[in-house]
Parts: structure tokens; C-alpha cells; sequence
């Protein structure tokens, strides 16, 4: 692991520094897992239909009190996931707009006033030091997302997983 790497990593550790997730794992828990560690708001909403092409596949749009993030509505859960990361790296290594945001605000979905954006990141691009850092922590906070402690879900998804892990592995589940 190169320093690069290693100074990503611990800034990712150390932002997920007490964040306990829902199992089963979902980006929408985790989310509000991380929001809630960070007293600020994480709104995930989808671009609509008929984005641009060349548009971004994902936004990380910072207001003053509260953080957006947009991704493409046709993908796969997982490259959902993946674009939904990468903007969160954005946040956790409080990357500030970059010459790029003037063409991304005059890109931005009807619902987005420009006048309260704060910053905006737009994932089409990987030839910066910042989109490349955030692409590299994304799969770092992938990683990292495994080994955090797990909270015990209250919804009845998460109730009948549990019993069935149990009645699975009585062994393994106890306590």
C-alpha cells in the first residue's frame, strides 16, 4: 500500500469511527448510519429521466446544512452503490468545487437552486487528483463498510435475517 493509499484509508477509518450498519447492508442505512455521526443530513435522490449524454453519472451537491447526493436512475444496485461511495469519499475528504462546478451547476437536475449550492462534485471525469482520491476512497470505504459493527435492525426484514442466521449456524449466532 502506497502513502496515498495508507492517508486515504485512515481519513476513511477514522470518519466511520463509531458508525454501527443494519444488516442486511444496505447504502440507504448506511447513509443514515453516517449522517447521524455527522449531525448533517444525507439525501439520496435519482437524476431524472432523460439526463444529458455526458451528463454525470453521480453528484455530490453540499448545501449549508444538509448534503444531496444524485445518481443515475438505470444501473444496477451495485454500480448504485459504487457512484454513491465515491460522492461520500467526496465528503469525507472535504474536497472543495473545482474549476469543473460552473459547467456541473448549469447541468443540474430543475430541482437543484444553484444560488444554495455550496459545492458541487460531478462524477464523469477521473483525471484530477480530487476525482481519483474519491474514486480510491470509494473503494476504500467498500472495504472498510465490511468490518464496521453492525447495530441490530429493528425492521421485520432485519428481524426474520436474524432468525434465520440463527436457526442456520445456532453455533455461530449466539449471544
Amino acid at each position: 500500500m502506497d502513502e496515498r493509499e495508507a492517508r486515504l484509508r485512515r481519513t476513511c477509518e477514522t470518519a466511520l469511527e463509531g458508525v454501527r450498519l443494519q444488516r442486511p447492508f444496505t447504502v440507504d442505512s448506511f447513509c443514515e448510519a453516517l449522517a447521524a455521526k455527522r449531525g448533517r443530513p444525507i439525501v439520496l435522490r435519482e437524476m431524472p429521466d432523460g439526463s444529458q449524454l455526458g451528463a454525470p453519472c453521480g453528484l455530490w451537491v453540499a448545501y449549508r446544512h444538509e448534503d444531496h447526493i444524485w445518481h443515475v436512475k438505470a444501473t444496477s444496485q451495485r454500480h448504485r452503490g459504487q457512484v454513491i461511495l465515491h460522492e461520500i469519499a467526496h465528503m469525507l475528504l472535504d474536497h472543495q468545487s473545482d474549476a469543473g462546478s460552473s459547467s456541473l451547476l448549469a447541468a443540474l437536475p430543475p430541482e437543484i437552486s444553484p444560488a444554495r449550492v455550496r459545492r458541487v462534485f460531478g462524477r464523469t471525469d477521473y483525471s484530477t487528483e480530487q476525482e481519483h482520491d474519491a474514486e480510491l476512497a470509494g473503494s476504500i470505504l467498500d472495504e472498510i463498510i465490511d468490518s464496521l459493527p453492525t447495530a441490530r435492525s429493528t425492521s421485520r426484514e432485519g428481524l426474520v435475517t436474524r432468525i434465520d442466521e440463527a436457526m442456520a449456524h445456532p453455533r455461530k449466532y449466539r449471544g
